[in-house]
Parts: structure tokens; C-alpha cells; sequence
């Protein structure tokens, strides 16, 4: 078979005057029929990891996991100067490239090639960057019982209460696999901010997929940036949502040009940290318009069913990942939608708010043209805190690029914490955690996710029956220098919390303000609580009309 496939090739490139262009092209391959792999081998072709996955969530191996068959992709290289760019097994095709016109006219007549299209034609526009406004003092307010470890980063972590996850539930990303698929990586062999990552051996695996050259680190910083808000650790300054996750880092995009190449590439890159094993992939790319305007995407087209890398993504979501991608920076402009694959079905797509939980004009807005919400949530994207243009500091930097990458790193610990569910199970709970879940719109989808309240629902703890203001519980109780508050703020924005001692006497009072809608579970320090007198106290906490008042015991420090 193999013989017959080379020869046909052969005969075909010697017998074919020159039509095609060159450039780089999808080919797609008619069958699996004779692959040397099986359904039944899995370790042949799928990681442990990646076995496991579908084993927990009771997800099959078929057809789509197999590799493409060798002896096709041989059987092309054969045809002449032809070179292989990628492969996907998930649609059983690869990309090529070549500038020998008569090899690449020979392949659309070999029986095994159901389709060819181009989808780069090897020119190359000027790159573009985009330069992040760097941080000054005044841009960043540092306050708060976390400061000293999350510095500027607090408040992105904690609007969506992924400080809780780290210090109540202990999950700071701990035995999560994230990939990470993006523009390079630049620098992060090096710079101090990824010491702890790659200490700890936290980078698995690194793949060029648009270059292949071996070196992710020399490319464009935009996946730097991605990463440091997901694992970046500067004491003090900034603390990433996901800082003990393990990474794979794939370089799946090519900032020189904009070509259908790059979702190809893309397809190649969700599959490989699929066959390692990757629990969450986040993708900062979106995709609507090209250098070859023939190429473009059509708001019609975000069905989730029509660009290769929205079927892919959520191809990677039915294969028990969690794909997360960022809604896109277009809300401002003539094309004010979502892009692929933000449209996927079955992923989290996710726009940009502010501090303030304000939405970002530039966030892209949805739906998806068959009427799903999107983006699915949002979070901090519109002055998130992460590396500053050289990587030795922290900055503000604007973009769904990044808070995509917060919703990963948070999922990734949520679902540290309940590894017996689904990867739609997590997502579902995230959904149903956010701040409009019950009043979903197109600029922030189901809304700010609350990822302790997710936990909660994850563990069959339901909140969404509340809806006025909760104080929820006081603990330590008794305590020396601070105590823990759990509240539901409901329509409230703003606690107070005072003391009173056995005399009815009020010797302690606080005020903050919180943000509507959410669960929140602190820590109350103040240097005047451990000045108190030993001896019982009574401690009233209030939001809005509803309080709660317990007696406290104050035990000497």
C-alpha cells in the first residue's frame, strides 16, 4: 500500500503542469482506514495524562484521537519540494508548504485527498505591537489584609474570590496542567518573575508550532504577559491566579501576518496539549480578518460550527478540557463582535471590566450568531496587572488577552478542588456563579465570575437562594488580632462592623466598602483589635438592612 501511494505520488508530480500557487496549504485526507494505530492502543498516540482525563469524565477514545495516517503524509512528501508544516489528527488533514507549483497541482489528484486550500501565500506584512502603558505609583491602590502577597494583583484575584480557593481551600493550581497557546514567550527562561515556575519544573513542555525551531523564548512577549498573570510571582507586587499550575507553552501565532495558517496552527497546538494531558487551555487569539480578504470570517460564521478553530475548540471541550478564550478587543469598532474561537460551543469565552466591575468599551460583545450568550463571563481586562514592556516590573495592561487568562488560572484551581466532575460540570458552576447569571447580556455575558461560590455549588452548597444581604458567620471565635467574615452582599455595597464590651460601650468600628452580589469570606486585622482588653465582646456586622450580632470572646495576644 505504502509502495503504490509513493508511486501514484510520483507519477502524478511528473505528469502535472503548474496551476497551483505557492505558498502554504490545508490538506485534508479522505480516511483513517489504514492507520498502523488503534482505538485499543491509546498510549500509542495519547499521554497518560490525557488517558486519565477521558477515563474520569467517562469520554471515549474514537476515531478523531487516532493520527493521521503516515503513509498519507509520506505519500505528499514524495509528490516533491514539499515540506510538513503541521498535523491534525482531529480532521485528519495536515498543513504543507512548498513553491513547487507542479508537486502541490499533483496532490489534488491523489485519491486520498478530499480537499486543498491555501491558507498562506508566504507574504509577509510588517508587524505590529502593541505597546502596554506602564505603571506608575499612582496607578495602583495596594490595600488589604492580602496585600503583602497578591501587591497590585489583590483586587483582580480577589473580584472573582480566587483568594479564597488559595487560602481556604488550599488550591493554588497544585497538579493542573494549563496550556497555554499564544504569540512567544519571550524571556521567560529568565526573567525573575518565572524563577518559582521553572524551579519547580512548572513549564512541561514548550512547542514553535509556527516556526519550529525549538524556542518559544525568543518570540514575541504577548504569551509572556499572558502567563504573568496566570503564574507570575513578583513578592509584593504581583501574584498569579494560578501560581503553583504546571504550563505548557505553544507558540501558535505569527504577529508578521495574518493568515488562516495560524488557526491551523492552532488546531495542531490544542491537539498536542490535549496528548499531554492538559486540564484548561487558555487562548489570548482571536481571529476575523486576514491579509487575502477572501479568507475572512463573517459574523455569520461565529456558530461555533463553521471556522476550523471553533469546531476545534470545542472539539477540545467534548475531549474533557476546559478551553478558555478571550472574548476579543473589537466592542469599539465597526466589527464590535466576538471572534473565533470565542464563539466555540461549550468553552468559556471571556470579555474585559475594569476595577470598578465596569465593562471595557473595547471588549467585543456578542452573541454568537445562533443566539448563545458571549461572552460567557468577563474579569479584570481594563487595567489588569501583569508584566510591564521589559518583564522587570509590573504595569496596567488593557485586553481580553487578560482576563482570559485570570478565568483559566482560576478554573484551574476551582477544578483542583473538585477533580471528580466534568470539565462542563466546572464550567457550568462558573457560569452559574457569576454576578447575572439570571440576567445574562452581550457585553458581560452570565457576568464576574465568584469562584468560591462556584466551589460551593460544586460541593452542593447552593447561594444562588439568597438575594438580600447575608452576614453568614464570625470566626475565629475567640480571637486575639483579627477574625474571618463570610457574607453575601446581596444589593448592599457597603459593611460595617463594630464592637461593643460588657458594658455596652462601643470601643471598635470599621467600614468598607464591597461590591454587590457576591460572596465574600475576609479577614478583619486592625492594630486596634489587638489592643483590647481580654474578656467578651459583642460584635455586630451590618450590609444594608440586615445584620448580624454574635457575643465574641478576646483572648490576651
Amino acid at each position: 500500500m505504502r509502495a503504490l501511494l509513493l508511486a501514484a505520488a510520483s507519477a502524478l508530480a511528473a505528469l502535472c503542469q503548474g496551476q497551483t500557487a505557492p505558498g502554504t496549504y490545508w490538506v485534508q485526507f479522505t480516511d483513517k482506514a489504514s492507520t498502523p494505530y488503534s482505538i485499543d492502543a491509546p498510549e500509542g498516540f495519547l499521554g497518560p495524562r490525557a488517558i486519565a482525563r477521558r477515563q474520569a469524565q467517562g469520554i471515549a477514545i474514537d476515531s478523531l484521537d487516532l493520527p493521521v495516517d503516515p503513509a498519507y503524509i509520506n505519500a505528499l512528501l514524495a509528490a516533491g519540494d514539499i515540506q510538513l508544516h503541521n498535523v491534525s489528527r482531529w480532521f485528519n488533514a495536515v498543513t504543507i508548504t512548498s513553491t513547487d507549483t507542479l508537486a502541490l497541482d499533483s496532490l489534488q489528484l491523489l485519491p486520498f485527498v478530499k480537499d486543498m486550500r491555501l491558507v498562506q501565500d508566504r507574504t509577509v506584512r510588517e508587524a505590529t505591537v502593541n505597546k502596554f502603558p506602564e505603571l506608575t505609583k499612582s496607578d495602583v491602590e495596594i490595600g488589604g489584609t492580602y496585600a503583602s502577597t497578591y501587591g497590585a494583583s489583590l483586587r483582580q484575584v480577589s473580584m472573582m474570590n480566587a483568594h479564597l480557593l488559595h487560602t481556604h481551600g488550599n488550591a493554588r493550581g497544585e497538579g493542573m496542567l494549563i496550556g497555554i497557546l499564544d504569540s512567544g514567550f519571550d524571556q521567560v527562561d529568565s526573567l525573575p518573575a518565572f524563577q518559582a515556575l521553572r524551579e519547580r519544573g512548572g513549564i512541561v513542555h514548550t512547542a514553535d508550532l509556527v516556526a519550529h525551531d525549538g524556542d518559544v523564548y525568543a518570540d514575541n512577549r504577548h504569551g509572556r504577559s499572558v502567563l504573568s498573570v496566570i503564574a507570575g510571582q513578583l513578592p509584593g507586587r504581583l501574584m498569579g491566579i494560578a501560581p503553583n499550575a504546571d504550563v505548557v507553552l505553544l507558540r501558535t501565532e505569527d504577529v508578521d501576518s495574518e493568515y488562516l495558517v495560524e488557526e491551523d496552527n492552532w488546531v495542531s497546538g490544542a491537539e498536542l496539549a490535549d496528548s499531554l494531558g492538559c486540564d484548561v487551555l487558555n487562548t489570548s487569539l482571536g481571529y476575523t480578518t486576514f491579509d487575502d480578504s477572501t479568507q475572512d470570517h463573517s459574523w455569520a460564521d461565529l456558530d461555533g460550527m463553521t471556522t476550523r478553530i471553533s469546531i476545534a475548540a470545542g472539539i477540545a471541550a467534548r475531549k474533557g478540557m476546559i478551553p478558555v478564550n478571550s472574548a476579543g478587543n473589537s466592542g469599539s469598532s465597526d466589527w464590535r463582535y466576538i471572534s473565533a474561537p470565542a464563539d466555540a460551543i461549550g468553552i468559556l469565552a471571556v470579555g474585559a471590566v475594569n476595577d470598578e466591575r465596569t465593562v471595557a468599551g473595547f471588549s467585543s460583545r456578542g452573541p454568537s450568531i445562533d443566539g448563545r450568550v458571549k461572552p460567557d463571563v468577563s474579569a479584570v481586562g481594563w487595567g489588569t496587572i501583569g508584566l510591564n514592556w521589559d518583564g522587570t516590573d509590573i504595569a496596567r495592561i488593557n485586553g481580553t488577552s487578560f482576563s482570559g487568562p485570570l478565568v483559566a488560572g482560576g478554573v484551574a484551581c476551582l477544578w483542583q478542588l473538585h477533580p471528580d466532575r466534568t470539565a462542563q460540570e466546572v464550567m457550568d458552576a462558573v457560569r452559574r456563579s457569576a454576578s447575572h447569571h439570571d440576567t445574562p447580556n452581550d457585553s458581560i455575558g452570565f457576568g464576574i465570575p465568584d469562584l468560591w461560590r462556584a466551589h460551593l455549588l460544586l460541593q452542593g452548597e447552593d447561594l444562588t437562594g439568597l438575594s438580600a444581604p447575608a452576614v453568614l458567620s464570625v470566626q475565629p471565635v475567640p480571637f486575639e488580632d483579627h477574625f474571618e467574615l463570610s457574607l453575601y452582599t446581596g444589593t448592599a455595597d457597603r459593611l460595617s462592623i463594630d464592637l461593643w464590651d460588657a458594658t455596652g460601650r462601643l470601643v471598635w468600628s470599621a467600614e468598607r466598602s464591597v461590591d454587590t452580589d457576591v460572596y465574600l469570606r475576609f479577614l478583619v486585622t486592625d492594630g486596634g483589635l489587638r489592643s483590647l482588653a481580654p474578656g467578651q465582646y459583642v460584635l455586630r456586622a451590618s450590609l444594608g438592612s440586615n445584620a448580624l450580632t454574635t457575643p465574641v470572646m478576646k483572648l490576651a495576644p
